[in-house]
């Protein structure tokens, strides 16, 4: 689909509607040569091809090349492949991205005037555990991160710094074992939801929060409902608290049945913590789909809302 709109355009290329390979990449190459004659700079390109197919990395550099000429603004691109087209580094025009499924993506970006940035199904490059460079550190503007089904096997520490980040997602990666690190002190919403434990924080600074979504669970299934691992009582429920207290300043909290599980496991533990959520506001409790919310016991109720209870205190069958 080529769509064109005065002086910007927006390309649509989807492998999903192509029956072959060869039909679907002889689009691709013909569309954009007719582009070519019509120099329309800006705009929106999304890209997705095939898992099935072997990758063309002829076409994936015409693309790339097509894409630093054309100075694209909002990119969207999913491969299915190991490696990354190196060259999009060096595009200064990126305003969004959002990139799905490459096996190996690079150690860090430099984009001066990126404001969204995606990514989904990747694994961070790089061969030092120790010494991983903050990804998104040369991102000065960036005010929306979303992170989903990564992977950070054998690091020791992932951070996250953004001086203008105003909304961050981090859902279901593989990082055991790995810190996350997040500065961000104008960030006003975290999303956080998490198959297998909740992580180890080693350092919040999020002054500014307000909203919260959490989610985590207590076990992980295989393919075949298989149990994959089972938490880890003191450590998972440590970590839960640990992570709790750097949201003083939440007003609006979310959170899950799984989440309340995990805060029940060590009998005595939760007694002799002080509530997390000084400022709270609202706090709604997410039951799981066709399932009831499991009985909550009185010290997590007074650990969650303090001394005071909330005005806004609901409980939702979702």
């Amino acid at each position: 689909m080529e769509t064109f709109m005065g002086l910007s355009a927006s390309s649509q290329f989807d492998a999903q509607s192509f029956k072959t390979k060869a039909k679907f990449q002889n689009f691709v190459r013909k569309v954009l040569s007719l582009r070519c004659d019509k120099p329309i700079f800006g705009g929106k390109f999304s890209f997705r091809y095939c898992c099935r197919w072997v990758v063309d990395w002829n076409l994936i550099n015409k693309i790339t090349s097509y894409i630093m000429s054309y100075r694209i603004q909002h990119l969207r691109m999913e491969v299915n492949t190991f490696g990354f087209p190196e060259s999009l580094l060096n595009c200064k025009s990126f305003e969004t991205l959002d990139l799905r499924s490459f096996g190996s993506l690079p150690e860090s970006y430099a984009f001066s005037m990126l404001n969204s940035l995606h990514l989904s199904d990747c694994y961070f490059g790089g061969s030092d555990p120790i010494d991983f460079p903050d990804p998104f550190a040369n991102c000065p503007n960036l005010k929306t991160l979303s992170v989903s089904q990564f992977n950070l096997k054998n690091r020791k520490c992932f951070r996250i710094p953004g001086l203008q980040l105003l909304s961050l997602s981090l859902e279901n990666g593989y990082c055991w074992g790995c810190k996350i690190e997040i500065c961000a002190p104008k960030l006003t919403s975290l999303r956080y939801h998490w198959i297998g434990g909740p992580m180890d924080f080693g350092e919040l600074n999020l002054p500014s929060l307000s909203v919260l979504d959490i989610r985590v669970c207590v076990l992980v299934f295989g393919p075949s409902g298989q149990p994959l691992r089972i938490v880890e009582k003191v450590n998972d429920n440590m970590n839960l608290i640990n992570m709790f207290q750097g949201f003083q300043n939440v007003q609006f909290v979310k959170l899950h049945s799984d989440t309340i599980k995990v805060l029940t496991l060590v009998p005595g533990l939760l007694e002799k913590q002080p509530s997390p959520f000084t400022n709270l506001k609202s706090l709604k409790l997410y039951s799981g789909y066709n399932s009831k919310l499991p009985r909550i016991p009185f010290h997590v109720m007074h650990y969650l809302l303090g001394d005071s209870a909330s005005d806004d205190f609901e409980i939702v069958q979702t």
